[in-house]
């Protein structure tokens, strides 16, 4: 459904779906490298697994090297992209009993509180992970392992979060197409 206002909407309407084409197309490209990320550690940690059992020698740094950079390239780098394809949970409890422009309201809102949100999250941890880099923060395990270079996926992640959700808040006014995400039910 696509809410046609003024006479210059075809033009702004292909303008914002652009970028944020082009901001999935970031996110899709930095969830391969969580995925990437993912597969890594799972080798990781099956040679400390073998090396444990049947060397009786673990590698050193093994938690640090999960801990500080595999899982948190894990949980934040793909954040964008389930942004963009609409994968995020959501409750519509009285969402769809609301008329359209209530819904408007309502989804500007909710985009407008996450931008801010995940704004604050980029702000802080950049800052964060600028500080780690400047100290040259290592871990004090088995090994010392530089782990500064693991901070930087959070704000990373946070913030391509942020310019796909005020790019989302820009165009929903116009239109609902970039706030609808495929329809599952709770048991598929």
């Amino acid at each position: 459904m696509t809410k046609r206002i003024g006479p210059f909407y075809d033009r702004e309407e292909i303008v914002m779906e652009t970028v944020i084409a082009r901001l999935g197309r970031v996110s899709r490209i930095i969830t391969y490298i969580a995925t990437a990320l993912a597969a890594l550690m799972m080798v990781h940690v099956t040679i400390d697994v073998v090396l444990s059992q049947f060397v009786a020698e673990p590698l050193p740094g093994m938690v640090d090297y999960v801990s500080y950079y595999y899982m948190v390239g894990l949980v934040f780098l793909p954040l964008p992209f389930v942004e963009f394809t609409n994968e995020h949970v959501k409750v519509d409890l009285i969402h769809d009993l609301i008329p359209a422009a209530g819904r408007t309201v309502l989804d500007m809102l909710a985009l407008a509180l996450s931008a801010v949100f995940y704004g604050l999250l980029t702000w802080q941890t950049w800052i964060d992970a600028l500080e780690k880099y400047a100290i040259g923060e290592k871990s004090m395990g088995m090994a010392a392992v530089t782990v500064w270079p693991g901070r930087f996926c959070l704000p990373l992640g946070a913030g391509l979060m942020v310019l796909l959700l005020l790019a989302k808040l820009i165009q929903r006014p116009f239109t609902d197409a970039g706030m609808a995400g495929p329809n599952h039910d709770m048991y598929e």
